[in-house]
């Protein structure tokens, strides 16, 4: 008996330090399992700061240069009558778009009034002013150049015009892609990739430019057929 009672306070001191053993386990493990999981959550954001960082990276990059180019561009040319050309096509479009929508109305006061002839006069007059108008101002205008920018780093030209719906169109060119006609037609200067386009030459800043443009800084071709004068010889030679 003395035995079994000297046993059993021990058994119960080992029990407890089994369960103190357990426990510190089980904490070991759990708190493994904290870390590990902190650690992927770490990773894991570190991995979106660096996506982000190369996207923003890349847009800035992107913004940069198009800053850049559009900072390299000096404006050496404004047309003065630039702003009056986009009211008058302004005005233009928009009694166009009038015209259209007033077109059954006068279709309808057409056939009251004089019948189905009355109602195709009105129309014709009605849709002459709403489509032929517009089209006419932009045959005209399209070749006026608004702006021109030069680029001193390519040593390119850019010059602006206008669509026939107010947009900016933009061509690119150097001065050796101009051809300047031996008659100029209406309202062309010169052509580039067979684009005619007007430019009045008392509105550049630099009228070098200009000259440049025009290809006057190079020797004049007075386009003499020295061939022709020097076979013509021979051949009276061979003749006698």
């Amino acid at each position: 008996m003395f035995a079994i009672r000297t046993v059993l306070p021990r058994g119960k001191q080992f029990a407890a330090a089994l369960g103190n053993a357990t426990r510190q386990i089980h904490l070991s493990h759990s708190c493994r399992y904290f870390a590990g999981s902190q650690v992927q959550a770490l990773q894991k954001q570190q991995q979106q700061l660096q996506q982000q960082q190369k996207v923003q990276s890349r847009w800035l990059s992107g913004k940069s240069s198009k800053s850049e180019s559009e900072d390299a561009l000096q404006r050496i040319y404004y047309g003065t009558l630039a702003p009056r050309m986009k009211l008058v096509k302004f005005f233009s479009l928009s009694t166009s778009l009038a015209g259209i929508a007033a077109q059954p109305i006068l279709l309808e006061q057409g056939m009251k009034i004089g019948g189905t002839g009355m109602a195709v006069f009105l129309c014709s007059v009605g849709g002459f002013f709403t489509f032929v108008t517009p089209l006419l101002l932009h045959f005209i205008t399209k070749k006026y150049v608004t702006e021109v920018h030069y680029n001193p780093k390519t040593e390119e030209y850019t010059a602006t015009t206008i669509s026939l719906l107010l947009m900016k169109v933009k061509t690119t060119f150097r001065p050796s892609d101009v051809v300047v006609p031996e008659v100029p037609g209406m309202f062309t200067s010169f052509l580039v990739n067979k684009r005619p386009l007007f430019v009045d030459p008392a509105l550049f800043d630099d009228p070098e430019h200009y000259v440049k443009i025009m290809g006057y800084d190079k020797p004049i071709d007075f386009k003499l057929d020295l061939s022709s004068r020097e076979a013509k010889p021979t051949k009276s030679k061979e003749q006698q």
